[in-house]
């Protein structure tokens, strides 16, 4: 299996490389954030490559995005890649096979779409669920979502406040339909409780 690496918690292992590839696809493929993933692959490679798997006018847009001359782009196909023990293997399409130490990529994710479906949930351009701040509930009321799925920050310590948020905003729902007092309305005394 090949490691593709998140800059923020992988790559330092490999500072000083002499060459790393930035697979534009997914979030990567996206010119401006391929632009930040230039300057954090930067960190730990001398010579960063952006492959574009045949997409010419997405290697100039990325070009544009990152005014950076120093970074090089192949727009070639890709047929295959192979995880080397101190590397990885890249095979185009025209034949020529090359090296890089390492290669960084941020895929797209996805929600299961019967669920959003089923539930009538609103998901934003990126395709997470849209929530409001600061419980994470949905369109949809009583239904909160959490973590990676409404998120565009694919990380636990993300994904555990969330969590915590989203826990506590239905604790605060379950109070007033069990009540029937909402909210708003509960002095804070009573929220205090006695003396």
């Amino acid at each position: 299996m090949l490691r593709f690496h998140c800059l923020f918690t992988f790559g330092w292992e490999h500072r000083g490389s002499s060459s790393a590839g930035i697979l534009a696809s997914g979030f990567a493929g996206i010119p401006f954030h391929a632009s930040i993933l230039i300057d954090d692959a930067r960190k730990f490679a001398e010579k960063i490559t952006i492959y574009t798997h045949g997409n010419q006018k997405l290697a100039e847009d990325i070009r544009d995005a990152a005014r950076d001359n120093a970074t090089l782009y192949d727009a070639r196909k890709i047929i295959r890649m192979e995880k080397l023990p101190d590397g990885v293997l890249i095979e185009f399409e025209d034949g020529e096979i090359k090296e890089e130490a390492f290669i960084v990529h941020q895929p797209s994710t996805r929600v299961n779409p019967a669920f959003v479906e089923q539930l009538d949930l609103k998901l934003n351009e990126r395709g997470d669920i849209i929530t409001k701040m600061p419980f994470h509930q949905t369109n949809v009321p009583g239904v909160y979502a959490a973590g990676d799925c409404a998120s565009p920050f694919k990380i636990i310590a993300n994904a555990m406040l969330m969590g915590a948020n989203a826990g506590a905003g239905l604790a605060r729902e379950l109070s007033v339909r069990v009540t029937g007092h909402p909210i708003d309305r509960l002095s804070s005394t009573a929220l205090a409780g006695p003396g």
